[in-house]
């Protein structure tokens, strides 16, 4: 995204039924331009010299609201907090159990580990529970080797 160009923060959030407030577009800004997967607080923290007088409570509904709408994931932390990406396609993400960060695996393995996913075994889920899987994210839980 870019952050001067007015007329596209507009039109991604009225084409989600959002009003494009000047909170929502310093929050998306901050999020999209970020790949550590911030938490709410790590993102309040990035943009409270932005945007003077903006709560924390706002930065959570706010993030909420984005989630609802289809432009974040909110994805859970090893620590137990909630970790949030404006990537939206399906990928894979990293937990790393001793930092709680989240990290993406690499492009071309998402890529690899997703495609592997057999069409069929999707289809039998959907059939099996009435469910209709609209995206697939996968997490893999560790950690870093130590030397």
């Amino acid at each position: 995204m870019v952050a001067n160009n007015i007329a596209e923060p507009i039109d991604l959030f009225s084409s989600r039924g959002l009003r494009c407030t000047r909170q929502r577009r310093v929050l998306y800004d901050a999020l999209a331009a970020t790949k550590a997967h911030p938490t709410a607080d790590q993102l309040y923290r990035e943009v409270i010299h932005r945007c003077p007088g903006m709560s924390l409570a706002t930065v959570y509904n706010t993030l909420e609201a984005f989630c609802r709408v289809g432009l974040a994931l909110k994805l859970p932390g090893a620590d137990g907090s909630a970790h949030y990406d404006a990537t939206v396609k399906s990928h894979l993400h990293m937990i790393v159990e001793s930092t709680g960060a989240v990290e993406d695996v690499p492009e071309g393995v998402s890529e690899a580990v997703l495609a592997d996913i057999a069409p069929q075994l999707a289809r039998e889920i959907e059939a099996r529970l009435g469910f209709t899987i609209r995206q697939i994210n996968v997490e893999l839980v560790g950690d870093y080797h130590k030397p």
